[in-house]
């Protein structure tokens, strides 16, 4: 039985030849789009093809440029290398070159002792440092002064006397002094053939060492107060 209440709906369906048509017209047109996009590039003097071998022939240039880029990376890793290692070369040189010069130092102040022991002059003999050399101490600006003392004469006696150790140099840029031994302080050495000795040094911040003054006293009667200089040379400890 039909309901009186009920609306009847006419629904229109496209034919399935229109929607083929359309279809059909639509990839038309974007064909047609395509062949005049490619007319214009060909007009305009594109090149498809040797546009593709361009880009072939510029993808192969990338590929050497890479290529070159790594080699030369890994020369100049090879390079660093090479330098660090001649930098640490030149830096034994330059130790040993130290060690030696600090070796001829005390052949020659050995020999030195040596004349003196083995060929001494006048019997009127007074005090002299026959060798003499520095090391780092146990702090920062701190050094100890070793010194060898001998008579500069025949040894026939007993020989004292006062020993001074002063530094000269610069700071702040002025001349500056500093007295190993303390201001006016002396050291006391007697001794007949030789003695060694040792004075620590301190420097003040900033002090810049140039040459080490030593002061000879000879105790006895008439004897003249001797001074020997040094330049200033720390020892390469082995």
């Amino acid at each position: 039985m039909t309901d009186p209440n009920s609306k009847f709906v006419i629904r229109r369906h496209t034919p399935v030849r229109t929607v083929v048509l359309r279809t059909a017209t639509g990839l038309v047109g974007l064909f047609a789009l395509y062949v005049v996009f490619e007319f214009g590039r060909y007009s305009a003097g594109f090149d498809r093809a040797g546009a593709s071998q361009e880009h072939a022939r510029l993808e192969q240039v990338i590929a050497a440029l890479k290529g070159q880029i790594q080699e030369l990376h890994a020369q100049i890793a090879q390079l660093q290398t090479l330098q660090a290692g001649a930098a640490r070369e030149h830096q034994e040189v330059s130790q040993e070159i130290a060690t030696l010069q600090t070796q001829i130092d005390r052949d020659r102040q050995d020999l030195a002792v040596y004349r003196g022991v083995i060929a001494p002059g006048s019997s009127g003999s007074s005090l002299q440092v026959q060798q003499m050399h520095i090391t780092a101490g146990d702090g920062a600006n701190h050094f100890v002064a070793h010194l060898i003392l001998m008579q500069g004469g025949k040894p026939d006696a007993t020989v004292s006397g006062d020993v001074s150790v002063r530094i000269t140099g610069e700071q702040k840029g002025e001349a500056a002094l500093v007295d190993a031994l303390g201001s006016g302080a002396k050291g006391t050495v007697s001794f007949r053939y030789y003695q060694a000795v040792d004075y620590q040094i301190a420097l003040p911040d900033g002090f810049q060492p140039a040459v080490v003054q030593v002061t000879l006293r000879d105790s006895r009667k008439n004897a003249t107060a001797t001074t020997q200089n040094f330049p200033w040379r720390v020892d390469v400890q082995p």
